[in-house]
């Protein structure tokens, strides 16, 4: 038998696939039951680093809440693993401390948004590789559903979108 890590690894790209075939796009936006997924992207890891933030805008365009139970890896081969996390910031008598905490749903309101920014909830991909300019990210929904975002990666070279003054 197979371990753990290996088959979950297995069902994830299975998973992939099946929403692949089925027509589920893959790109900077994606959408299923009407739910859409635009300006995904991953700051690159910096000096050799494994680990990275994730970040996109979440448009929720149903008569109901839609509520994301996980994200993981939808198509790698690697020990890629994504975590839902929000930094929250703390006054101490030492200043302002910044924490990250575990996040375990995400609530989209009807007809509403939600974004994932830097200082706020973030995804976080550990097991990067320097050599990745996407990853594939299933998304996975409390009603069961699931879909796949392509998420780009940005050099941390490069400004991006929530730094750029308008």
């Amino acid at each position: 038998m197979l371990p753990a890590a290996v088959r979950l690894q297995c069902c994830a790209w299975a998973a992939g696939a099946l929403l692949a075939a089925c027509g589920a796009p893959a790109g900077s936006a994606a959408q299923t039951q009407g739910v859409v997924f635009e300006n995904a992207w991953i700051r690159a890891p910096i000096g050799g680093q494994t680990t990275a933030a994730g970040y996109c805008d979440i448009a929720n365009h149903t008569a109901g809440e839609v509520v994301v139970t996980g994200f993981g890896v939808a198509d790698h081969a690697g020990a890629l693993r994504i975590e839902l996390h929000e930094t929250t910031q703390t006054e101490t008598a030492q200043g302002t401390v910044a924490r990250m905490r575990p996040v375990a749903r995400l609530a989209v309101p009807a007809g509403g948004a939600l974004a994932l920014r830097p200082g706020g909830k973030h995804l976080m991909l550990f097991g990067m590789d320097d050599r990745m300019d996407a990853v594939d990210v299933r998304v996975a929904f409390a009603d069961g559903a699931a879909q796949t975002v392509r998420f780009v990666v940005r050099s941390a070279s490069r400004p991006l979108p929530s730094e750029v003054s308008p």
